[in-house]
């Protein structure tokens, strides 16, 4: 169980922890067990936890809701929004720059909640996580199964976004432009990807024109 204040120094070992718990007691397709008074009023406190941890990530006090879906992990591993708890502790812990332990949770859930609401999410997460990182490669898989598998999550405009802005770095000007055309007008990412557009085309004419010989 976690007691006291959580701090930078031992949130990764009990994080840690909580995965491993969850992995030993735990299998995928299982038929869960039966429904205890005892896991009706977990279920109850962890979702009073849960709605505390979304409005403090909604506020941006990221270490406060880590600690509470923390909380949750270590108490109660079969809270019926498990996924959610995990989906939100990548997202907090991707927001505090702790990127290896984003990384960490959104392949876990992806990995042992195939069917959950929030896989689109994760892979945006784990697409933004390597672009952050400079490995594009990498980055632009996690773009191309988005924009393939869910053609309508609402993550698919920060998908192309960032697909644009990877294929941008690697000097793939046509098929970032590409990406940024494909942005909805009324997204967040549309101007950014207005300004891109028209770096990518200046990019792309003056790359052109130093491939071409000079003649006088």
């Amino acid at each position: 169980m976690v007691h006291g204040k959580i701090t930078m120094k031992n949130l990764l070992p009990i994080l840690t922890l909580c995965l491993v718990l969850s992995s030993v007691h735990r299998q995928v397709g299982a038929t869960p067990p039966a429904r205890t008074a005892q896991d009706k009023d977990l279920e109850k406190a962890a979702t009073r936890l849960y709605k505390s941890a979304l409005k403090n990530f909604k506020e941006k006090s990221y270490w406060e809701a880590t600690r509470e879906l923390i909380v949750i992990l270590d108490f109660y591993e079969h809270f019926s929004r498990i996924d959610g708890v995990l989906y939100y502790l990548g997202e907090s812990l991707y927001e505090m720059g702790m990127l290896r332990s984003s990384d960490k949770v959104f392949k876990y859930l992806i990995a042992n909640y195939p069917q959950s609401s929030f896989l689109p999410q994760a892979l945006f997460g784990l697409q933004r996580i390597y672009y952050n990182i400079q490995n594009y490669t990498e980055s632009l898989k996690y773009y191309l199964g988005i924009t393939t598998r869910y053609r309508n999550s609402k993550v698919l405009d920060g998908a192309y976004y960032y697909g644009g802005m990877a294929y941008f770095h690697q000097k793939k000007y046509d098929e970032s432009i590409r990406a940024f055309s494909k942005i909805r007008s009324r997204s967040e990412y549309f101007d950014y990807a207005l300004y891109s557009v028209g770096l990518a085309f200046l990019k792309k004419k003056v790359s052109h024109n130093r491939s071409t010989p000079f003649v006088s």
